[in-house]
Formats: C-alpha cells, structure tokens, sequence
C-alpha cells in the first residue's frame, strides 16, 4: 500500500480518500483503524454535555464509582464502566491497567519498570500512569498486537 501526502493550504477540512483495486487484508486493517478513530464519546464537563473524539482520550479512570476520559486539555465524565469500555473499544487501542485505569494504547511515549514488577507508563501529555503487575501480560498482548507481532 502506498500512502500520498499532499498539502493543500486552502481546504477547509481535511480528507482521506481511498483508490483501490481490491480490499486485501492491508487495507481492512487501515479501514478498521479509521473507523475506530473516527468515533466519539458523550459525557459532561462542568454540567455540561460534551463529545470528545475517542482518538483524544489518553485514559479512562474510576474514582469513587464515577468514570473520567482525561484528553490533553479537559477531563470528561462519562456514565460507562470501565469493563464497557473495554467491551467496545478494545479494538480502538484501550486497554486495562488496574482495576481502576484504562489507557490509550497510540498515547504511550515510554514505559519504564518500577518496583514490585510494576510499569510507569509515560504518556504523551507528559502524564505518569502506573500498570499493576497482574494486568501486564494483557497489556504486552495488545501491545504486540498494535504493533503487528505475533503473541509468544
């Protein structure tokens, strides 16, 4: 598959377009991916109701049973659980990493290991979450997975 780039500096949204002769399996892939990226999520934000692309989000947490979707610039609450969540968006990059966090598999920058064979997980909006042990091996699975490796 070819990928064109082209800047267009008066166009007033941007676009993708798709030429091809056949679907193979490269190309389901890509279209699965933008379809994910392409969906939102509805909550509140000081009372009021707001959507977010899903492709904002950097995590999902729990705290005193209400749900949060923090994105670079604004924190949403939103009425799923967290098991929903990952129910319905699995394939858009979210997975577990304690009983009460879930993050953005395309917002990691770093992990790192710490004690108790733990994981930082350096974001790219410069925030640090930390991966409980028994959520790791779920983690590298999707992890590998994204990235196109094979389980071991």
């Amino acid at each position: 598959m070819k990928l064109i780039k082209t800047k267009e500096e008066y166009i007033t949204e941007n676009y993708l377009e798709l030429h091809y002769d056949t679907i193979d399996e490269e190309t389901v892939g890509v279209l699965d991916r933008l379809r994910s990226a392409l969906k939102y999520i509805e909550g509140t934000m000081d009372g009021k109701k707001q959507t977010v692309p899903l492709a904002d989000i950097f995590y999902f947490e729990t705290v005193d049973r209400k749900t949060f979707g923090y994105t670079r610039d604004c924190c949403i609450e939103i009425s799923m659980t967290l098991q929903t969540i990952i129910d319905e968006y699995t394939d858009s990059g979210f997975v577990r990493i304690s009983k009460s966090s879930i993050v953005n598999l395309y917002k990691i920058k770093k992990l790192q290991g710490d004690l108790n064979m733990r994981t930082l997980i350096y974001l790219k909006n410069d925030e640090c979450l930390v991966m409980n042990r028994g959520y790791r091996k779920e983690f590298y699975e999707a992890l590998n997975k994204l990235q196109g490796k094979r389980g071991k």
